[in-house]
């Protein structure tokens, strides 16, 4: 899988934890921040690289995203990454379930590429 672009659509969930904007995937269950919400979602796509490169170098990257829910599908000429559905997410995910009950959010659906 080296050297290769896989595209992504997932969703972002935008809310406010104190003082700090925090950008959070719960198919992912990783998250970024800052003092706004575009400094949130700097620190989120770093973090996503990060868990990229990381498991990608372990050769984890396909067991951890199983771990989570996701399907991935070999087809003849490239792989495709199926996130979970939201709504096992907000049955599984308890941070998830707590931001869905407890906070003001809103859900973008966004396009995330990553490169191994």
């Amino acid at each position: 899988m080296s050297n290769k672009k896989y595209m992504v659509t997932l969703s972002l969930i935008k809310f406010k934890e104190d003082k700090a904007a925090i950008i959070y995937s719960p198919a992912l269950d990783l998250s970024g921040y800052g003092n706004t919400f575009e400094d949130a979602k700097k620190s989120f796509s770093t973090t996503l690289q990060e868990f990229i490169k990381y498991t990608h170098n372990k050769r984890t990257l396909e067991t951890c995203l199983i771990k989570m829910g996701w399907k991935i599908k070999q087809g003849k000429q490239k792989v495709n990454f199926v996130p979970p559905k939201e709504t096992d997410l907000i049955k599984k995910n308890s941070l998830y379930t707590d931001i869905v009950n407890n906070k003001e959010y809103s859900v973008m659906r966004q396009n995330v590429e990553f490169a191994l």
